[in-house]
Parts: C-alpha cells; sequence; structure tokens
C-alpha cells in the first residue's frame, strides 16, 4: 500500500469554539490540505474531521457530505481576480506590462489554487456545474476586464485604429501565464522553466503585440 496513502491524518491541535463561518473555514482548510494528500477518491469525511479537530458530528454540522466539503471549497478558491489600479497610460506601455504581468503572477501564483485546480481538473465529471459555474463566473468575467483595460489603453495610444487584437481576444493576454500554470500542474518542479524565463518571454510578447495593435 502506498505509504502517503496509509498515514493516519494527524489531529491539528485542541477543538476550539469557535464562530460557525470561521469554523466552516478552517475545515475547508483541513479539506484542502486531505484532498491534496489523498486525493478526493480516497479522502473520506473521518480524515477531514481528524484534520479539523472536530468530531464526526461535529464535522457533519457543517457540511452534510464531502461532494459538499468539495463544492464550498471551490466556490471559496476559485473566485474572479480583482485587478488593481492599473498606471496612467502616459507612463508608456513597458509600465502597463509590468503591472499586468504582476496582478496574473499574485493572482495565477497561489498555492491555493493550484492544489484546487488539480482537484478540479480530475473531478471535472463529478462536478460540472461547478466548472460551468467556474467558466462563467470567474474566467469570462476576468478576460472581460483584461480586454477592457487593454482597449482602454491602447485606444488612449492610437484612438483612430480599430479596436487592437489584444482587447478584443484578451485570453492572448495571458496565454503565457495561463501555459505556466498548466505546466505546474502536470510537471514536477524540476522540469519547470524557470519563473523569470516565463516572464520574460511573456513580457516580450506583449510588447510585440501591442506595439502591432
Amino acid at each position: 500500500m502506498d505509504a502517503q496513502m496509509a498515514a493516519p491524518v494527524r489531529r491539528e491541535g485542541p477543538r476550539l469554539r469557535l464562530p460557525p463561518a470561521v469554523r466552516s473555514q478552517q475545515i475547508l482548510d483541513a479539506a484542502l490540505a486531505v484532498f491534496a494528500e489523498r486525493g478526493y477518491a480516497a479522502a473520506r469525511m473521518d480524515d477531514i474531521a481528524l484534520r479539523s479537530g472536530l468530531s464526526k458530528g461535529g464535522l457533519y454540522a457543517h457540511f452534510a457530505s464531502k461532494d459538499e466539503v468539495f463544492e464550498a471549497l471551490l466556490s471559496r478558491v476559485l473566485v474572479a481576480p480583482e485587478l488593481g489600479e492599473p498606471p496612467a497610460a502616459e507612463l508608456g506601455v513597458g509600465v502597463l506590462v509590468d503591472w499586468l504581468l504582476d496582478e496574473l503572477e499574485a493572482s495565477f501564483g497561489r498555492p491555493e489554487l493550484r492544489t484546487v485546480l488539480r482537484l478540479l481538473v480530475a473531478e471535472a465529471e463529478r462536478v460540472p456545474a461547478m466548472v460551468a459555474r467556474w467558466r462563467s463566473a470567474v474566467i469570462e468575467p476576468f478576460l472581460v476586464a483584461v480586454g477592457e483595460l487593454l482597449a482602454r489603453h491602447l485606444g488612449d495610444q492610437r484612438p483612430d485604429t480599430a479596436t487592437p487584437l489584444l482587447a478584443r481576444e484578451p485570453w492572448l493576454a495571458l496565454s503565457p501565464a495561463v501555459h505556466a500554470l498548466l505546466m505546474q500542474l502536470v510537471l514536477p518542479e524540476h522540469l519547470l522553466y524557470p519563473p523569470e524565463r516565463i516572464r520574460q518571454a511573456h513580457r516580450e510578447l506583449l510588447l510585440m503585440l501591442m506595439a502591432r495593435g
């Protein structure tokens, strides 16, 4: 039997009386760790209760099933990234590109996101409604926000031209970051490109595309 699968899930300290909302988040933290270690199929509610420092009955007071825990975890993590305040257009395209790359790194670089995406890919057939909701409530709004940002900036630079390619197809602006995230999901760390190489290539690509419009 696999040693990792057979290892007991340890209880994380004594049980404390917490408000229900706080306790629910603690349970989801525990569930994320259990799912990451064992996978969804092998994880049990007993494991999550133990990692949470709860009895099984205490866990069921918050979540009726493992599926419910899983869906709550997906809902917590798979939220649309919020873009910060972009730099002024007069500072130039290079400053905007660096700002956008910083925003993408902050959004895509969360270890919690990578763990949940691995689970979502593995369990997509189990939660098709959640996958569809992720696309409609997270991916599409973020693409719209990026497209509008690029349209405003590029429109300020070249007001008399047609809508630039990146504004029409903003997923192109994100593609290198999405590719890097996908590689992190499927490859061991020693086979990954260095982050600085990915960022530099992404930066050069965006500068080239934004110069062409």
